[in-house]
């Protein structure tokens, strides 16, 4: 945090905390682009939005502001501190989603599950 953020002054660091923060995030920083679901990192601090037709955009918290760059499948990769994004962009660099898995990869941009009900005993043999 700089000077002027711990005596108050100016906004504090930008992080990225729901889905709906980073999909606001994207379309301030990406007009044009309508994200509808966010994968987040652990830190806040970047995350990983899909939208309708299954493209992608990175978003990244810097400071109080945030950049956001389109990204291919093809630029994520697992590795052990959860999912790096090499976006080939020198303001953004290599991006680390933190405690990411392949699990959640795959989950973006699928509904929820719906939940179910707790099942009931019905019939219970009699003891001999």
């Amino acid at each position: 945090m700089r000077l002027g953020g711990l005596l108050g002054f100016g906004r504090g660091e930008r992080l990225i905390h729901t889905v709906d923060e980073a999909i606001e995030a994207v379309a301030e920083a990406l007009p044009g682009f309508a994200a509808f679901d966010a994968a987040i990192g652990d830190d806040g601090r970047a995350a990983l939005t899909i939208d309708g037709e299954g493209r992608l955009a990175l978003v990244v918290a810097r400071g109080s502001r945030v950049r956001a760059r389109r990204v291919q499948w093809p630029m994520l990769r697992l590795i052990d501190g959860g999912v790096l994004i090499e976006t080939r962009d020198r303001r953004l660099g290599a991006v680390v989603l933190n405690r990411l898995t392949a699990v959640d990869m795959r989950r973006l941009g699928m509904p929820p599950l719906p939940q179910r009900e707790t099942a009931e005993i019905v019939y219970e043999p009699k003891a001999a």
